[in-house]
Formats: C-alpha cells, sequence, structure tokens
C-alpha cells in the first residue's frame, strides 16, 4: 500500500515527497545534510539520491544546479514531484539512470560538490529485507557499490572540490583505500555515536579530489543521546 507523506529536513523548508511503504529518509540522511557544505554556485550532484531529500534540501543552502542521480524509478518519480512542488525545476534535475551512464548528463571535471548516501551493506545480506526490493537496493550494494561511486565522484569533480559522504566505521579501511586509488582524499572526519560509551556507527567524510596528499582532521565525536535525551548538539541537526 502506498504511503506517501510529506516531510521537512531540519529547518531547509523543502518539503520531501516520500513512499513510507518503499523508502524514507533516516538519521543518516539529516546528518549528511548538516554536514555537507555545498559550493555556492556551480554544480552540485547528489549520487545515489533516493527520493531526493538531501540534494533537494541543498537548495536551502546554494544557489547552485544540483542534479539527482537515482537508478530506481519510483523513487526519482517522488523526487520529480517534489522538484515540481517546491518550484525548483530552475535549479534542481532528476536523472533517472545508472551512475555508470553520468557522462550522458554531466561533463567530467565540471562538478564543484558532490554528496552521497550510497548502499553501505554487501549484495548477500540483501536477504534479511527481500520483501521489498527498492529498500534493498538503497542499502545494499545490488545496482551499485563502493568501487562504481569513487570512479564517478573522480570523473565528475573539479580539482580540489569536495565530497561529502555518509558511511558505515566497519568498512572505513576499505572505504579510504578506495578513495586513494581515485585520488580522492580524505580533509575531515566525524565519527558518530549513539551515546559516549557505544561504539561509533556511522562516519562523516568530507574529501576533496586531489593528485596531492590532503592532511586528515578527525572531528570531535557527535555523541546522539545522553540517557533517554537527545544532546543539544543532535537536537540542533534534526530541529535545524
Amino acid at each position: 500500500m502506498t504511503k506517501i507523506s510529506k516531510d521537512i529536513i531540519a529547518n531547509s523548508g523543502i518539503t520531501i515527497n516520500q513512499d513510507k511503504s518503499l523508502y524514507s529518509f533516516n538519521l543518516d540522511t539529516i546528518l549528511l545534510y548538516d554536514f555537507a557544505k555545498p559550493s555556492k554556485k556551480g554544480t552540485v550532484v547528489d549520487l545515489c539520491s533516493g527520493n531526493g531529500a538531501i540534494g533537494l534540501s541543498l537548495a536551502a543552502k546554494t544557489s547552485a544546479r544540483i542534479f539527482l542521480v537515482e537508478i530506481q524509478q519510483k523513487l526519482a518519480d517522488l523526487a520529480k514531484t517534489s522538484i515540481v512542488e517546491n518550484n525548483l525545476s530552475e535549479q534542481v534535475t532528476e536523472i533517472n539512470d545508472d551512475l555508470k551512464n553520468i557522462q550522458k548528463y554531466i561533463d567530467h571535471d565540471t562538478v564543484d560538490t558532490i554528496v552521497c548516501n550510497p548502499p553501505y551493506f554487501l549484495k548477500e545480506q540483501a536477504t534479511k529485507i527481500k520483501d521489498n526490493e527498492v529498500l534493498a537496493i538503497a542499502r545494499h550494494e545490488i545496482m551499485t557499490n563502493l568501487d562504481t561511486i569513487l570512479k564517478v565522484s573522480k570523473i565528475l569533480l573539479k580539482e580540489n572540490s569536495h565530497l561529502f559522504m555518509v558511511y558505515r566505521p566497519e568498512r572505513l579501511t576499505e572505504l579510504l583505500s578506495k578513495m586513494n586509488e581515485n585520488m580522492i582524499q580524505p580533509k575531515r572526519i566525524r565519527f558518530v555515536r549513539s551515546r559516549s560509551d557505544t561504539n561509533s556507527n556511522l562516519i562523516l567524510i568530507d574529501a576533496i579530489k586531489t593528485v596531492k596528499t590532503a592532511s586528515v582532521q578527525i572531528l570531535p565525536d557527535l555523541v546522539m543521546y545522553s540517557g533517554d535525551e537527545l544532546t543539544n548538539e543532535a537536537r540542533k541537526i534534526i530541529n535545524g
């Protein structure tokens, strides 16, 4: 059954159409939206954009041209509806295609900022949510993977331009290795943990495309809860 809702990330003012029977944005999306610092002009690309939540919301932070790239038609259609309803057709464009075909739409070395909330989990783990194909593809490396995302980022980004990602700490070694293979160097890393005494369950990464070696800054951890209450910082991020 279709369950369309209209939701807003933080105080962006951008309404996102979501079908909660398929897939809807979560804390990862909100944290990446807060963490990302898109270029004020030029071109911004949201890879693996889903229903467009991050890319559309970034229209509140930048006047740059924004492209949403999503392979699943059902999610891309939701994003198209949101583009129209938010009067963003002049700024935001939906691309419903495989990442491997991106150069049909966007030239290499022309993008100022990429944001990406990618599939975190390996393909073989998708059996856990086999009854929801859309959710399985959004969360698992079924239609794309880390290699492809980073190769596409290398192709699209201008020199010294930024890639903002949210990812899982258990795959951090692999992520950093593959970034290095694609001339993408981390500049800022922030670990996210539910409570101060729990292991990190998310990481936020700000990286740049460069042929040089970049120094990396490890930011203070973002702790979401103190007891049963959101921390002041977490509350500010979620509420805007």
